[in-house]
């Protein structure tokens, strides 16, 4: 184990979940600016759509490769 390992995983489990919950607040507002560069003129009803379904996307399984 490298070190950043170690000190996750000396966190309290709530500390882990706040950093996850950042990492994914993140990951959204990533999206949202992506979705936004590309449909500039987007109103936030067909965003929050947009961005629902690109989420939603991202679940579904992938081909395990092997």
């Amino acid at each position: 184990m490298d070190k950043n390992t170690r000190r996750v995983g000396n966190l309290k489990p709530e500390e882990k979940v706040a950093i996850a919950i950042d990492m994914t607040d993140a990951c959204v507002r990533i999206c949202a600016t992506g979705i936004r560069a590309q449909c500039p003129d987007i109103t936030e009803a067909e965003l929050n759509e947009k961005l629902r379904k690109r989420l939603e996307w991202s679940k579904r399984p992938r081909k395990q490769e092997g």
